[in-house]
């Protein structure tokens, strides 16, 4: 593994715990949702993996949006539980909120977790009626590496062609949009997210350059399964960079998309949405996805 993965990973994981434990003694659950933890389910693979579910206790009879959440951390750490403010939020605005866990790195390579994040949908597909929510409305969030692993999961639930080119399973679902947060879109160029990620992502299939050019966002392939795209990013956001030169990649394509960038704001972090969700900018943003996501 590459050794800045292998400190990330290490040193994350030590943050990542502080951050849930803070979240559960300082925020508890709103008495107006409820919370499915841990509903175990098998990968692709036969990996035992896990996701949560928020949803209003309060809701209508008629079935609720869905919003799949994955979380980031650079595909070496993170964890579902991390995003729990972010999906309360979600939650109350009336949306089943999905937050499947994904492996990491040090376990599996980049196929490996895009397939994980399918075989949550996969669960989400079969279950989805039990937590009352509606499979035809379908919005799909990606923070950060999340960003990448939501992409690709949804262009695959659309596309029987890249299941069977990838080797990945994934269920038939229409996803109405797919927004991302900072999203690391790009991970195969010979720039400092490629020369750390390719190795540990694509093994020898780096010397294959049709899997190589799948593996790149721009490709008509993938840009062609996509539903309509929402980006959100900061100036003060390091990879902001990924963000505007897909939302220009999207543009020239002629695809349905659409960027929010805060120009300003050293307070508006990477991701920021979804890792300080209680920002004001934070809420302008979810209540202009909410209706974005609404109108489509």
């Amino acid at each position: 593994m590459n050794p800045i993965l292998k400190y990330l990973g290490t040193t994350g994981k030590e943050k990542m715990a502080k951050i849930v434990s803070t979240q559960a003694d300082e925020h508890p659950l709103p008495d107006s949702l409820i919370c499915h933890e841990d509903l175990s389910y098998k990968g692709q693979d036969g990996a035992t993996l896990a996701a949560d579910v928020y949803r209003p206790i309060d809701a209508s009879a008629d079935p609720l949006p869905i919003a799949v959440f994955v979380h980031g951390g650079g595909l070496v750490v993170g964890t579902r539980k991390a995003n729990r403010a972010y999906a309360e939020l979600v939650a109350e605005r009336g949306y089943v909120a999905f937050i499947p866990d994904y492996r990491f790195l040090d376990e599996t390579d980049g196929l490996g977790e895009i397939a994980d994040v399918c075989a949550g949908l996969s669960y989400l597909k079969a279950h989805a009626v039990e937590f009352g929510g509606d499979l035809t409305r379908i919005l799909v969030i990606g923070e950060s590496a999340g960003g990448f692993l939501a992409l690709y999961a949804t262009a695959l639930s659309s596309s029987p062609h890249l299941q069977e080119t990838l080797g990945i399973e994934a269920p038939e679902l229409s996803v109405r949009a797919l927004a991302c947060f900072g999203g690391m879109i790009y991970t195969t160029g010979i720039d400092p997210i490629g020369l750390v990620y390719r190795r540990d992502m694509y093994g020898s299939r780096l010397r294959d350059a049709d899997f190589m050019d799948l593996m790149n966002p721009e490709n008509p392939s993938i840009e062609s399964s996509l539903p309509p795209v929402l980006q959100v990013v900061s100036g003060a956001d390091f990879l902001k960079s990924n963000t505007l030169r897909y939302n220009e990649a999207l543009a020239m394509a002629g695809h349905d998309h659409r960027l929010i960038y805060y120009k300003k704001g050293k307070d508006l972090k990477h991701a920021f949405p979804s890792r300080y969700p209680e920002l004001p900018q934070s809420r302008e943003v979810l209540d202009r996805l909410d209706a974005w996501f609404k109108a489509l």
